[in-house]
């Protein structure tokens, strides 16, 4: 009876024993392959750093290309300003030229106002633009972030149903196993003393094992816990991800938009300046045919002078045919200075001159044609001067010709030459009927000639284009001032180069 009990005890520690056998067998294989996919996740994790430093590299190339495309934006709209201010004098000319334009013009400055505002609304989006790229490359950072958190938080879970997987399918070969034992402990009722002792020394180690299990336990569940934040986490980052590629749409379609506008743009200006040069070849071609009859009937008309008795009735004629002869030749002059000043071909003639002569010179030629007018120069300058004698007197001369046209009640004109440390300022003054604040800005465009006065006074507005270009030809500069109702002055200075001239 006593060894009946005995062996059935011996028969029921002998399956607790193979029991927690293994449950720590399971627990040991488990805490192995944990440990094997740490070194997996920790190598995963060197890999995702390198390839973010990769992105970081190639974000900071996209932005140092979108500062470039920013500046050559700035630079286009420059020449698009320009082209827009050579356009509007080219249509003052054509309005000049032909009164039926005049309506045509009214239409071209309301689309020229237009495109000044389409102009600043550009600017408006540029300035957008790059608010919205600065703001989204932050956003993409954000998002590469989260992306890298979501892709190692997807890989975990699917390695965590994996590995729930293989714990099932461990599980019933357990059981299996297990059914197959209990078989094999009927026959083994016989060894039940000796493995009495071997028991104690397994009980002994299976706490060891409990206690190692019950740690493994207790990290499972941190490890769900943090599972359960990276999934909330994920699907906070998906809907932030879907809003900023909803704004990344948006900002595309915007820039797509805006190069479009771009290349018309740039068209229109190839288109401009298609046309500018071919204007500048018709002014060419034509002054050049002009000439050569030109010379002719100057040729005639003076022939007629000196055999025409100034008693005769058409004496007046012919010296009004020999004006209109010198203001067409003043005009071809212009047209082809025009032309060389465009296509970059007017030289200067450089040479070491007597200032003072230049002065005399200009003032002498105006003087003849005009007994209204006093010149007076109140002051000069004793000074050798290196430059082109005939070009300065050229802008004294358009100077002192606009100083009489457009002071026809006033009985005098001013011109005054100093000098500073490093500069000859020359002033000439009239007191005529002034400028407006509003157009002294454009007087030195091609063809600009003020509203109010262009039907009152002839010319096309080339002379004071043609001066500025040949003071700054100098290094020089030009400066007005001027009030409306009383006059004008208008300045320009010189580089000083050479000394006074030796006595």
């Amino acid at each position: 009876m006593d060894t009946r009990n005995l062996a059935d005890q011996l028969f029921i520690a002998r399956q607790e024993k193979e029991e927690l056998a293994a449950e720590l067998e399971l627990a040991n294989t488990e805490l192995d392959f944990q440990n094997q996919e740490k070194g997996k996740r920790a190598a995963e994790l060197i890999i995702a750093n390198i390839e973010l430093d990769f992105q970081n590299e190639e974000k900071q190339k996209r932005a140092s290309e979108l500062i470039i495309a920013n500046r050559e934006l700035d630079f286009q709209n420059a020449e698009k300003a320009k082209r827009a201010a050579e356009l509007i004098i080219a249509n003052k000319e054509v309005i000049f030229q032909n009164s039926e334009k005049e309506k045509r013009e009214a239409e071209l400055v309301i689309a020229y106002s237009q495109l000044d505002a389409q102009n600043r609304e550009r600017e408006k989006r540029a300035a957008e633009l790059i608010l919205a790229n600065t703001e989204l490359i932050f956003q993409n950072q954000e998002k590469e972030k989260r992306a890298a958190e979501l892709i190692i938080a997807n890989k975990e879970l699917v390695f965590q149903n994996k590995l729930k997987e293989k714990l099932a399918a461990e599980l019933i070969i357990a059981n299996k196993e297990l059914i197959f034992q209990n078989l094999e402990k009927e026959r083994r009722a016989n060894e039940l003393i000796i493995a009495n002792k071997e028991l104690v020394y397994q009980n002994q180690e299976k706490g060891k094992r409990a206690a190692e299990l019950i740690l493994a336990n207790i990290e499972l569940d941190f490890q769900d816990e943090e599972k359960e934040k990276r999934a909330a986490e994920l699907i906070i980052a998906l809907k932030e991800l879907g809003f900023q590629d909803e704004e990344k749409g948006k900002r595309a379609a915007e820039l797509i938009i805006a190069n479009r506008e771009l290349l018309v743009q740039k068209l229109e200006k190839e288109r401009r300046a298609a046309a500018e040069a071919k204007k500048d070849e018709f002014f060419n071609m034509v002054s050049h045919e002009f000439k050569t009859p030109l010379t002719n009937i100057k040729a005639i008309n003076q022939l007629l002078e000196k055999t025409t008795n100034k008693t005769d009735k058409n004496y007046p004629f012919i010296i009004n045919a020999n004006h209109s002869v010198k203001r067409l030749e003043k005009l071809i002059e212009n047209l082809l200075d025009v032309t060389k000043i465009n296509s970059g071909q007017i030289d200067l003639n450089i040479a070491a001159f007597y200032f003072p002569d230049a002065l005399t010179n200009s003032i002498a030629n105006i003087q003849l044609i005009s007994n209204q007018h006093e010149i007076r120069l109140e002051n000069s300058v004793d000074i050798l001067y290196t430059g082109d004698q005939f070009r300065i007197e050229q802008v004294l001369i358009n100077l002192l010709t606009n100083a009489i046209k457009y002071s026809p009640d006033a009985n005098q004109v001013v011109v005054n030459a100093k000098t500073d440390a490093k500069h000859i300022i020359v002033t000439v003054r009239d007191f005529g009927i002034g400028i407006a604040k509003k157009d002294i800005d454009q007087l030195f465009q091609r063809f600009y000639r003020v509203s109010e006065t262009a039907m009152l006074f002839q010319g096309v507005g080339l002379g004071l284009f043609i001066a500025a270009e040949i003071i700054k030809k100098h290094n020089g500069a030009f400066s007005i001032e001027s009030e409306q109702g009383k006059g004008s002055s208008f300045s320009f200075t010189l580089p000083l180069l050479k000394v006074e001239k030796p006595k």
